[in-house]
Order: C-alpha cells, then sequence, then structure tokens
C-alpha cells in the first residue's frame, strides 16, 4: 500500500522522467563493462575457453544488429515508455539468469537476449530525451556522452570493489540486476517527455507503414550522412585504444603500469574535451560542421605526431589531443542525424544501426592488418578517420 501510495502521487504530480532516463548512459556503462572487466571471474565460475568467451560476445552483438532496427522502427508508433520498461524489466531477469548460470548453453541465450533488451533500454531512453531536447540536440548528447564516459570509468572500480570484499560474478550481476530493476520501478509512475518540437514529417506520414517511412529516410541524403558520421568516431573509440596500448608496449616499449597512466591520462583528457564543448555550446552558436572540421583538423594533427614521432613526450601529447578533440565527433554528428527528423528519433536510429556490421568487421580488420603489416599499420587505418570525417561533412547542405 505504501508503494502504492508513493507512484500515485508520483503520477498525480506529473513529475518527469528526463533527469533519470539522461542517466541512462552512465548505468548501462557501468553494466557493460562487467563483462569486459571482470573476465577472469567468468571464466573462473564457469570454466571457459577463450572461444566459449568470444562467441557470448559474437552472438550478443548479432542478435542486437537483427532486432534494434526492428525495435527503434516501431518505437516511433507512440511512447517508448513500454519499450524503455520492458527492456529494463528483460536486462534484470538476464542478468539474474547470467549471474547464477552453472550451464554454458543457459549463459548463451541469456547473452543473447539481453543485448538486444539494452538497445530497447539505453538507446530508446536517449532517443526520448533527444525528442524533448528540440534545437537542444548537441547538447544533450554532449552531456548523455559525458555521463557514459563517467559510467565507463566507474566500472573496472566496481569490479575491483567487489574482488578486493571477495565477492565474485554472481554477486556482480545480482547488484545489476537490483539496479535494472530499481531504475524500472522509479520510472514506472514518472511522466515521460514528449516531442518538443515540430515534426519533420506530414501527419499522413506518421501513420504510413514503418518501412515506408524507412525507405523514405534513406533517401535522404543528409540524414544518412549524418549517420554515416556518427559511425566514424568508433574508430576511434575502444578499437583505438586497444591497439595503442600494444603500439605503446612493442613499438615505444612502455611498461604496463605506464601504459595504464597514458590510459587515465587519456581518458581526462576526453572529459576535458566533453566539458569544454558543452561550454562553447552554450556560449557560441557555431554551425556542427564548423566545429567538427576544427575538431577533426585537430584530430589529425595528433594522429600525424602520433604516427611519425616515436619519442615519448610526442607520442603522450598526442595522444591527449586525439583523445580530447576526438570526444566530441560522436554527439555532434549524432545530434545532426537526430535534427534531421524531428520527432522521428527511432526512424533515425534504425537508419544508424545499419550501420552495425562496420562496428563488428572494424577489430578483427584492423586486427588482420597488424598481424600482417605491424601494429603501426593497424593505427594508420584507424588514423584514417579524421580524413573520413572531413570527406564526409555536408559543408554545403543545410536541415
Amino acid at each position: 500500500m505504501f508503494v502504492r501510495s508513493i507512484f500515485a502521487r508520483l503520477s498525480r504530480r506529473k513529475v518527469s522522467a528526463y533527469p533519470l532516463l539522461l542517466c541512462m548512459g552512465l548505468i548501462d556503462e557501468v553494466s557493460a563493462g562487467i563483462p569486459v572487466v571482470a573476465l577472469p571471474l567468468l571464466r573462473d565460475h564457469l570454466g571457459l575457453s577463450y572461444a566459449q568467451i568470444g562467441l557470448l560476445f559474437t552472438v550478443a552483438a548479432l542478435s542486437s544488429m537483427l532486432l534494434e532496427p526492428l525495435m527503434n522502427l516501431y518505437s516511433d508508433r507512440g511512447s517508448k515508455k513500454r519499450w524503455i520498461l520492458c527492456g529494463l524489466l528483460v536486462l534484470a531477469t538476464t542478468d539474474i539468469i547470467i549471474g547464477n548460470a552453472t550451464i554454458y548453453l543457459v549463459l548463451l541465450l541469456a547473452f543473447i537476449l539481453s543485448a538486444p533488451a539494452g538497445k530497447a533500454a539505453i538507446g530508446l531512453s536517449q532517443a526520448t530525451v533527444i525528442d524533448a531536447a528540440f534545437g537542444e540536440e548537441t547538447r544533450t548528447m554532449t552531456r548523455w556522452t559525458l555521463l557514459s564516459g563517467i559510467g565507463d570509468s566507474l566500472s573496472p572500480l566496481l569490479v575491483a570493489t567487489f574482488v578486493t570484499l571477495r565477492l565474485g560474478w554472481t554477486e556482480l550481476y545480482w547488484l545489476m540486476a537490483i539496479s535494472w530493476l530499481s531504475v524500472a520501478l522509479l520510472l514506472a509512475p514518472l511522466r515521460f517527455p514528449t516531442h518538443a518540437g515540430p515534426a519533420v514529417l506530414p501527419e499522413k506520414q506518421d501513420k504510413a507503414s514503418p518501412w515506408s517511412n524507412l525507405r523514405d529516410a534513406l533517401r535522404d541524403p543528409l540524414l544518412v550522412r549524418w549517420a554515416a558520421l556518427s559511425l566514424i568516431p568508433t574508430m576511434l573509440d575502444e578499437v583505438f585504444l586497444g591497439f595503442v596500448a600494444l603500439y605503446l608496449r612493442d613499438i615505444v616499449h612502455i611498461s604496463e603500469a605506464g601504459i595504464a597512466l597514458i590510459m587515465l591520462l587519456q581518458m581526462l583528457s576526453s572529459f576535458v574535451g566533453l566539458l569544454l564543448l558543452d561550454r562553447v555550446l552554450k556560449r557560441r552558436n557555431l554551425r556542427p560542421v564548423h566545429l567538427l572540421t576544427l575538431l577533426a583538423l585537430t584530430t589529425l594533427l595528433g594522429m600525424v605526431v602520433l604516427l611519425f614521432a616515436h619519442t615519448l613526450w610526442l607520442t603522450i601529447l598526442a595522444l591527449l589531443v586525439i583523445s580530447g578533440s576526438c570526444a566530441g565527433w560522436y554527439p555532434i554528428a549524432k545530434a545532426e542525424a537526430y535534427a534531421c527528423r524531428p520527432g522521428s528519433s527511432g526512424l533515425v536510429r534504425t537508419v544508424i544501426s545499419l550501420g552495425a556490421p562496420f562496428e563488428m568487421a572494424l577489430p578483427g580488420a584492423i586486427g588482420l592488418i597488424s598481424l600482417n603489416f605491424g601494429v603501426l599499420a593497424g593505427l594508420g587505418v584507424l588514423g584514417l578517420a579524421p580524413l573520413l570525417m572531413l570527406a564526409l561533412l555536408p559543408y554545403r547542405q543545410e536541415r
């Protein structure tokens, strides 16, 4: 009765879910980092081989790649609240299964269900806050990315704390299950924000088939271009950091402790870059194309120094410049993609998700290049990212 009374009061007061939805990226990054950071705990928990561990992440990515476009496409037909709440409940259930599984097949099925559930809960939370931020898409995406970065840094700390307390894989996943269930209970009575600006599509198109809307969106060259631009930052994300670590060890000959310190400095540089971007967006009315051009040129300068100057201090300086300048690529590009179709964030996410095969193939492709031509060649291919950004920016197109 007490819980029901609280829910009723929150519903009557129409408390907005916006602040909690904005923090979903932070919670997700903490959760997503656990199976990566705690892999030794999982291996010891079930005695898994390297191949079995790799298969878990592969099938999860494939499941997400197949189901995410469908969920995004149909989420625009009404409130995204039910999609988000269902995703949270499935996440809580699968986390309980993952934490307590004793059979590999059960663990595999839980990973298959967990990945698309996460896309529904987290991805559509992002879409909801973007719909409510008409005209402020870039600042909203910058804040989302900054909060996500904080969550990413908290994940190793959480795992280390659990290991120190002699708690393991099961306890970690029970904590995450409780967290997802708590978020669902908090969100259930709250008022979800609605689209704050005019819809770009005529009313008759809102009633059209989602597939016809998708075909129409794919014929929009500006949307497709921004969708492609939102994928390019993947080249300078986790894959780049992983091969930078190998470069620092094999070419520059830095110790593991030194590499960890440099990675920490890179993370701090990204935070600073996002904070500065938020300040710039607040005080100056700069066109996204001009801002991205400046950031891409700065990143390109850092990449040239990284690839051709192999002294320690220049390498560290180049990595800090790259991390600080490329941090703003993703929020700006994705915000512009959303802005191409106001009120149709699910449709925009569907177009962007069609690039998932690129993200899946990238680590393996860079690995093969590095195997055959050396780690510096692999970094060189990833270093093409700022050139791709500059080549694809829509300098002459206005939305």
